[in-house]
């Protein structure tokens, strides 16, 4: 050990090697500084004196931790009359019990390895690792910019953590993939916040996808008037299967016990995308649409809606596909199918913008609310929110295969 070590290989500098002892696992290395300055005014010539001592964790050598020992000094500065406190150059705070270098292996590391693997390997609490990890993120993501921001992504999600639940709201860049936002609960109250930071920014927003929402209809409406509503085609086909799912469960329990069963175990074969069926499951889904006429209907015309997507080639064939579709749906007499009839005709001109928008898609959001789940379940749920929100902000730069 010498002090050229310490310098290379810990980032210790200004501090001199003076002795070693060595235990099961671990050194204990001795060290001192070699020059005071006042801290408040930088004069060389103080006075100081020992007060106490502190232990500090460093790197580990190879396979033995490092146990730093420092001396603590009261400095007194005849120039400008003060008393105080050393500060140590190479911790990150004043009561940090690791070094900045020891930090930085610990960021680093995160992204392969889970918190308590890093806390069993430098004999950590797992706190320390966290609030380490929460440091620097907390550093990362103090001011998120927001000036070129062009196209944005809104959602909410339904999230359960240590028991508790409720919902988020997150906000991202469609362009970079960036989390621009995390707000709690939903809705305009949520995005009041977002909504003062855009303004801040002087960013100009062209577009916002998002679901059909009126809470954030009405938000995007008064905050940014000038961007384009965009109705996400993942969000109009989900309402979609939502009401042809309620309708083959009403279909069920309108059938005696015996024909109910058919239908009661059979949800995905009505939802899933029909090319996407084996042969037999194709040929049982067409048998139960002529068996189940007013079902059959509803998934005859899911699959129509969804064609729309894929042969419209303009906004206004889109507009008159989904006009049309809306009056087909209005003759079958089946409520659900009404209904999203209405919904569609309410919304058409954001639904209508995935076409000016060259086919502008939320969907992404959904795949990222996924990841959000997923991170909850890799920390068995989070007892510090605001921990939770950091990790949300960096889960686009997260390997998602890593452990938390």
């Amino acid at each position: 050990m010498s002090t050229s070590l310490l310098y290379h290989t810990q980032g210790i500098r200004g501090y001199k090697y003076e002795s070693a002892q060595y235990g099961k696992g671990y050194v204990l290395c001795n060290v001192r500084r070699t020059e005071f300055r006042c801290e408040k005014c930088g004069y060389p010539g103080v006075s100081a004196y020992v007060s106490r001592e502190r232990q500090i964790k460093g790197e580990k050598f190879g396979n033995k931790l490092l146990l730093l020992n420092i001396p603590v000094h009261r400095i007194y500065c005849p120039e400008c009359k003060t008393l105080s406190t050393e500060k140590i150059p190479f911790l990150s705070s004043p009561m940090a019990r690791i070094t900045r270098s020891l930090e930085r292996s610990i960021v680093e590391l995160r992204s392969e390895m889970s918190i308590s693997a890093i806390a069993d390997f430098f004999s950590l609490d797992w706190k320390t690792v966290k609030d380490c990890e929460k440091a620097h993120l907390e550093k990362k993501f103090k001011r998120i910019v927001l000036k070129d921001v062009k196209v944005i992504g809104m959602d909410e999600i339904y999230v359960k953590s240590q028991g508790k639940e409720k919902y988020i709201t997150i906000v991202r860049d469609l362009d970079s993939g960036a989390v621009l936002f995390v707000g709690n609960g939903k809705g305009a109250e949520a995005l009041k916040p977002f909504g003062i930071k855009l303004k801040h920014s002087k960013a100009i927003i062209v577009a916002v996808a998002m679901d059909m929402s009126k809470a954030y209809v009405s938000w995007v409406e008064k905050n940014l008037p000038e961007a384009m509503i965009v109705f996400d085609h993942f969000h109009v086909i989900k309402l979609m299967n939502e009401k042809l799912d309620k309708i083959r469960r009403r279909t069920t329990k309108e059938l005696d016990e015996e024909q109910g069963k058919l239908l009661k175990n059979q949800r995905f074969l009505f939802l899933r995308n029909v090319e996407d069926l084996e042969p037999d499951a194709k040929q049982l889904l067409d048998n139960f649409r002529k068996v189940f006429k007013e079902l059959g209907d509803a998934s005859m015309m899911k699959e129509a809606l969804r064609s729309i997507y894929f042969v419209s080639g303009n906004e206004c064939q889109a507009e008159a596909a989904f006009k049309n579709w809306c009056s087909i749906a209005r003759q079958t007499e089946t409520k659900e199918l009404i209904d999203m009839a209405k919904t569609i005709e309410n919304h058409l001109q954001g639904i209508i913008a995935y076409w000016k928008t060259n086919a502008l898609s939320n969907a992404g959001m959904e795949g990222f609310n996924n990841k959000v789940r997923w991170l909850i379940r890799q920390a068995y749920g989070f007892r510090d929110k605001d921990y939770f929100i950091l990790k949300i902000y960096n889960l686009p730069e997260t390997k998602t295969e890593a452990k938390l």
